[in-house]
């Protein structure tokens, strides 16, 4: 895949024996290595497990946002304005915002030598469990036959997790965001599902849309079929294993969007793990928040919409969001609006009321 480095070439290698570390982080994804690199950078002694394997999923991101991490040079493609086509009949939306695609191959490098610098140890091996020691350190028992004693956790190996998490329950259930796409800047994508589409049908529908365009396949270079859980349960905040990226349900529930967010987060999420290590703080700190759940719970109301409208509902609810103000809409996608906060409660309700389309919509979702 590319010409990613592998781990176990740059990194130094976790051997069992020695000091105790003080934060193992299992996963090897953008979301794990950024919160890797940020905790060793804080002075904590940082283990890395899971298996070396390169980065396979293409991400797209606004450039404004991968600016602001300090990744801008991660962009390979920049389209300097979005469009967004809803049907033939009507105009197409200009967002006024740029779209990037992010090189994997420069991400990975970039992470991996921020974790490189800071002096992340590492060990490649897929993790089977983890237990509580007698003297009360949490130990990684990995399938390669290695315990690793240290004094936290931290789990961020995506879908994988439920084997090494614990959740809540009876919360939302999962549903599904689906994509297919071909190596020519094209895909199509099921924006969310109760099940997930087959992917067999997202291929035919994208060759048929291609064929309609005029567009002729002379080569495909490289498939890509994406599966990404949205929605569903919360970490439970009871267990001594914490959780980061999309093992925490930080995949925005109704956009699909995680890779900004987790690699944004991690900074102030190793702060609080250097003070609970420290004495200073609470792991309390480090779980949903009442303002997190209210936002999710918002952002977990667009998922719910968007499963029960049809086509014509689908278009007219687009249509309604981006015409909202932009930091209105681009903090609902970013993941930075609080549901909690009154006046954007307020503008929305009267930007839906005023709106021809949200007054649709509105009658739209009253009648589902």
């Amino acid at each position: 895949m590319d010409n990613q480095p592998k781990l176990t070439d740059k990194l130094r290698l976790l051997l069992v024996g020695g000091e105790i570390l003080d934060l193992v982080v299992i996963g090897c994804g953008p979301a794990i290595l950024a919160l890797a690199a940020e905790s060793a950078k804080l002075g904590l002694k940082v283990g890395l497990i899971g298996p070396d394997l390169p980065f396979t999923n293409n991400y797209g991101v606004w450039e404004d946002e991968f600016k602001d991490l300090g990744l801008e040079r991660c962009i390979e493609h920049v389209w300097r304005d979005t469009i967004v086509y809803l049907d033939e009949r009507s105009d197409p939306i200009l967002v006024g915002r740029a779209y990037g695609r992010v090189s994997r191959q420069l991400l990975h490098e970039e992470l991996l030598s921020r974790c490189v610098e800071s002096g992340v140890l590492y060990r490649s091996s897929k993790v089977d469990r983890i237990f509580e020691a007698n003297d009360g350190h949490s130990v990684v028992a990995c399938e390669d036959g290695v315990s690793v004693p240290c004094r936290l956790v931290t789990v961020a190996s995506g879908a994988a997790s439920g084997k090494l998490l614990q959740y809540e329950v009876g919360g939302p259930r999962v549903s599904v965001q689906t994509a297919y796409g071909v190596d020519i800047s094209k895909i199509l994508s099921c924006l969310a599902s109760k099940d997930a589409m087959a992917f067999d049908l997202l291929k035919r529908k994208l060759m048929s849309r291609l064929e309609t365009m005029g567009v002729k396949l002379l080569k495909i270079y490289e498939e890509e079929w994406s599966y990404i859980p949205v929605g569903g349960s919360l970490p439970n905040t009871e267990q001594k294993n914490l959780a980061f990226g999309a093992a925490a349900t930080m995949v925005h529930p109704a956009t699909g969007y995680s890779v900004v967010r987790s690699l944004s987060e991690a900074p102030n999420y190793a702060s609080v793990i250097a003070k609970i290590l420290k004495g200073n703080h609470s792991k309390d700190e480090l779980t949903y928040e009442r303002n997190k759940k209210c936002q999710r719970s918002f952002f977990l109301f667009g998922l719910a919409l968007i499963l029960q409208l049809d086509i014509d509902g689908i278009r007219t609810f687009f249509r309604t969001f981006f015409r909202l103000p932009n930091w209105m809409s681009q903090g609902f996608l970013g993941s930075t609006l609080s549901s909690a906060d009154l006046a954007m409660r307020i503008r929305l309700v009267r930007h839906l009321l005023s709106d021809p389309t949200g007054a649709t919509m509105i009658r739209t979702y009253l009648t589902l």
